[in-house]
């Protein structure tokens, strides 16, 4: 089994990585590719691993490919051969988590992300590689904002998102926050005025496995 890693921190990435050192029992070899440079636009990763050029992907030892991060996520929880399921255990907890993460990702993620995505830095990153709308950047970052405002009402009295323990929702918003706020500056994601967000926030960068996440993984994934 090959993991397609960056050898840079970007959201997609970094999500799986915090995914693989929370969730422990995983064994994987790892390949690293040259997210700056636009190895992943190119000949022969279209051809072999992705083609529609996003990283991560995962090569399963039959050959076969899992894009998309909560897909690779949810294998990765199936097969670890230790630790706790980080997509819950029963119908009820994986209902409940898999709402979540999609409202997190709906919500907040995907609304900050379309943000960044209309800066300049994103149009020299990606170089014509997509289609970016900066003329919409300011009402992606009010739909931002006010997907974090709910999320600030909606954790009050909890640990984290679905509960007291660590799950899928949480490394999914955790990671994408963390890589924008340390790498593109996107301050305004964690503010003083929400407070339960930001004692989340505080209380996820604490975790062993988030002071991991931001670099890539060795050639050879052991947890």
């Amino acid at each position: 089994m090959i993991f397609y890693d960056a050898n840079a921190p970007g959201p997609n990435p970094t999500t799986v990585r915090l995914f693989a050192h929370e969730r422990g029992g995983l064994e994987f070899d790892v390949v690293s590719i040259d997210l700056v440079g636009l190895e992943n636009r190119k000949r022969p990763y279209l051809d072999t691993v992705n083609a529609r050029g996003e990283v991560p992907a995962l090569r399963l030892d039959d050959g076969s490919i899992i894009t998309e991060i909560t897909a690779i996520c949810g294998y990765f929880d199936e097969i670890a051969k230790s630790g706790r399921r980080l997509f819950g255990e029963t119908p009820e907890e994986r209902a409940m988590i898999h709402m979540w993460t999609r409202r997190a990702y709906l919500e907040v993620v995907l609304p900050f992300v379309n943000h960044w995505r209309g800066s300049e830095a994103a149009e020299n990153a990606y170089r014509g590689h997509r289609i970016l709308q900066p003329e919409a950047r300011r009402s992606n970052r009010l739909l931002a904002e006010r997907g974090l405002n709910q999320f600030d009402e909606d954790l009050e009295g909890k640990t984290f998102i679905a509960g007291q323990d660590i799950t899928m929702a949480d490394i999914l918003l955790f990671a994408f926050m963390a890589t924008n706020i340390e790498g593109e500056g996107t301050t305004w994601l964690n503010v003083p005025q929400r407070p339960n967000v930001a004692a989340w926030y505080e209380h996820m960068e604490a975790r062993d496995a988030s002071k991991k996440m931001l670099t890539t993984l060795p050639a050879r994934f052991k947890n």
